[in-house]
């Protein structure tokens, strides 16, 4: 496949409700503009405190979105954009994609998902999906508090005494041990369900205790898939009950997430639990969750939020940025062409199994 040459990027603003981030801040618009051509859709920043007049002082010209995507080989973002069927030509799109953009209809051209880098060894910036994952974490921690009505420290009322709140995870991800981590500085008592000894030692080293699913989840072959989830339902259903916060960010090897917590497990949990359900995207972990509505079932709270890491936007867009930024700088040249090199393991993933064979330069 041939790659493009030079490289005119759009930034574009985001179209998902809620989403408040920027691909890129004005700080690394700058850095790269002096190895490629960068137009911007005003207003992409202004959500996340970036104004336009920062844009175009560091070297980008700002266009209308129709103007970007008539003009533009090369679309950045932090989702993927809407109508990208629109862009014209073979247009090359950067973003942070959903566990279940796999199931719609492929668009022109070349869709580089971030998440793909996700967990390589020598990503490190460039894997902004553990980073993203990361701020959703620490940010599930305070909306979950908000919602169960505590503060900080993290303390309910039992008759006369205070006492902290148990809270738990589901999996020991970067986003579970983020939230381990915050909800342990302000005071919670934080349990890990996991399903291996990897997820021991990661929960273990932040202090939480760590409560092994039943081992014959881990072995593969032991269970059928729906004999395996029943049973991972059946051990959580009966150890849930003593928890007021629960954070489940489990991913699915399809797609979608697997439902730990079906429809029979929510009445036995306790009155007033919190569920943060990070998995919304890919339909979540329990049965209930619902992308970007909270579901009030009798006291019990689902929190399906998809733009947790909206909240401080212009953090979240810094981190992202600096990634993007890095991964740029690694697939240009220096006088800005598009160098797909198959040889490099982040541009091999990131490529997926739409590519083989030699690198090329236009």
């Amino acid at each position: 496949m041939p790659n493009l040459a030079p490289v005119h990027a759009g930034l574009l603003r985001e179209t998902i409700p809620g989403e408040r981030r920027v691909a890129l801040t004005p700080e690394d618009v700058g850095n790269l503009s002096t190895r490629i051509a960068i137009s911007f859709e005003p207003g992409c920043g202004t959500a996340a405190g970036y104004e336009d007049e920062a844009y175009v002082a560091s070297g980008a010209r700002p266009a209308s979105r129709e103007t970007i995507a008539r003009e533009c080989n090369l679309f950045v973002g932090i989702r993927k954009p809407l109508d990208a069927h629109g862009f014209a030509g073979s247009p090359t799109l950067i973003f942070l994609g959903s566990p279940l953009d796999a199931g719609e209809p492929a668009a022109r051209g070349l869709m580089l998902d971030l998440a793909r880098l996700e967990g390589i060894a020598d990503a490190g910036c460039m894997d902004v999906a553990t980073r993203q994952a990361t701020i959703c974490g620490h940010a599930a921690v305070l909306e979950g508090a908000r919602q169960l009505g505590v503060g900080h420290p993290m303390l309910v009322m039992d008759g006369a005494r205070a006492r902290p709140i148990k809270m738990a995870t589901l999996g020991a991800g970067a986003a579970a041990l983020q939230a381990i981590a915050t909800a342990r500085r302000l005071g919670a008592l934080t349990y890990v369900f996991g399903f291996n000894d990897g997820d021991r030692s990661r929960a273990e080293a932040l202090g939480a205790k760590f409560v092994m699913m039943d081992p014959a989840l881990s072995r593969p072959g032991a269970m059928t898939p729906d004999a395996l989830l029943g049973a991972s339902r059946k051990q959580l259903a009966g150890q849930l009950r003593e928890m007021q916060l629960i954070i489940s960010s489990v991913g699915g090897s399809t797609g979608r997430a697997p439902v730990l917590i079906d429809d029979a497990s929510l009445p036995l949990l306790a009155s007033g639990t919190v569920i943060v359900d990070l998995e919304a995207p890919a339909g979540g972990n329990c049965a209930m969750t619902r992308a970007d509505e909270i579901v009030l079932l009798a006291d019990i709270s689902i929190i399906g939020k998809t733009t947790l890491a909206s909240i401080d936007a212009r953090q979240s867009s810094r981190v992202f940025s600096e990634g993007l930024r890095k991964l740029l700088e690694r697939l240009t040249t220096s006088d800005g062409r598009l160098l797909l090199d198959l040889k490099d393991p982040a541009t091999h993933r990131l490529l997926g199994e739409r590519i083989a064979g030699a690198s090329t330069e236009s």
